[in-house]
């Protein structure tokens, strides 16, 4: 008897859930009159697209309005926009010859009204805006590339070199809508090198193939070689801190993410957290990358993670009182959050970046051997501050 019970339950279960699955799926009405035609239209250009207005129809029954046009790729695309709302957005367009939108009105009943199309010319692709601006110069161990996106469109940027097979060769694509950025290709060698890049949107345009602006295309990058932090000493100076709290100096320089360098204190702060560093060689440097924790999420840009901070250097130790005023100043590094949202909120660019630590460039030529880095200001304004990882490259003095 239990069990027929449960067969019982089990059929209507199975029978409430056909039910309900059909009902979800069937149009809320089933008439068979078409929607009144889209009235009064009227666009706008804006870069790669349009904004288009107009009266929806007194239709009681209406659902949404769509609009059928032709993509870059030659296909036929469709935009939806619900009843509430008197506008529609056609964007993807790759260049400013006139195009045809057609615009239709859709009720519950899957009934389509007739079309209404109208022409209309986009303004410039935002990808011929930053094409233009997309430059390409030497730099230690590579090739700088720089852009501009004003738009803020997402896009994908190849970096390519001509490999040693006379191919050119995908090294790195990024991906960003940030209104400024740049990225740099490393660890090759300084002789002449092709180098190129190659811009995409979400809409299947592309860019033509962007090379340095030399006679011949080629750059060569600058030499370099990175130190050896096996070499590295800590040097222990009056005004120094101690980063040793909840963490280990040489946590810095072990190539290890999972360790680090962290100040003591607690609460907000406006103060200097300080360390010193003997790297083994006289060195000009080239450029210099530092990572700060990000176990947790709420590491990223915060828990001390440094904002800005300076870099001084000595041929000789100065004296052990610290006194900056005794050093050459190096540089002011102010890294940054290429979405720009308030703390505690990312994007993906911004964990990617915070990932890939914040590379500095030196453009001053100073033999130094010591070498110091004052932290002026962290992310969340914290007393103290943490460091992961120190890496440091340049031209080493015999």
């Amino acid at each position: 008897m239990k069990k027929i019970f449960k067969l019982l339950m089990l059929a209507l279960f199975f029978s409430a859930y056909i039910a309900c699955d059909e009902y979800e799926h069937m149009p809320v009405s089933s008439d068979r009159e078409k929607p009144s035609i889209i009235e009064n239209i009227q666009y706008s250009a804006i870069n790669g697209g349009v904004d288009i207005t107009y009266d929806i129809p007194n239709d009681k029954d209406l659902l949404y309005v769509k609009a059928v046009y032709t993509n870059t790729l030659g296909e036929e695309s469709e935009v939806k926009t619900s009843i509430f709302d008197n506008k529609i957005q056609v964007l993807g367009f790759g260049d400013t010859s006139e195009k045809k939108i057609s615009l239709y009105a859709v009720d519950r009943s899957n009934n389509v009204s007739e079309p209404v199309s109208i022409m209309v010319t986009p303004l410039a692709s935002p990808l011929s805006l930053i094409q233009p601006s997309l430059s390409i110069i030497a730099d230690y161990g590579g090739a700088r590339f720089t852009w501009e996106n004003e738009t803020n469109t997402p896009i994908a940027i190849e970096l390519m070199v001509k490999n040693n097979r006379g191919k050119m060769e995908i090294l790195e694509t990024v991906y960003t809508e940030a209104k400024s950025s740049q990225q740099a290709l490393r660890d090759l060698e300084s002789v002449p090198t092709l180098f190129a890049a190659l811009i995409k949107d979400n809409y299947g345009n592309v860019s033509d193939t962007i090379f340095a602006n030399t006679p011949d295309k080629l750059l060569t990058p600058l030499f370099e070689e990175k130190l050896d932090k096996n070499l590295f000493l800590p040097v222990y100076l009056d005004n120094d801190d101690n980063w040793n709290a909840w963490g280990d100096y040489f946590g810095i320089f072990d190539d290890n993410p999972t360790t680090m360098g962290h100040t003591g204190g607690s609460g907000l702060g406006t103060g200097t957290n300080i360390f010193t560093v003997d790297l083994g060689v006289n060195v000009s440097l080239s450029r210099i990358r530092l990572n700060s924790r990000l176990r947790k999420t709420q590491e990223i840009y915060g828990r001390g993670a440094p904002k800005q901070y300076k870099l001084y250097g000595a041929k000789t130790l100065p004296g052990t009182d610290g006194n900056l005023d005794d050093w050459t100043f190096l540089r002011t590094c102010d890294t940054w959050k290429p979405s720009g949202l308030p703390l505690g909120s990312l994007s993906d660019e911004d964990v990617i970046q915070y990932t890939a630590g914040f590379e500095f460039i030196f453009d001053l030529p100073v033999e130094i051997r010591y070498f110091r880095i004052v932290v002026t200001e962290t992310w969340d304004n914290a007393a103290f501050c943490n460091i992961t990882e120190m890496n440091v490259w340049g031209s080493i003095f015999d």
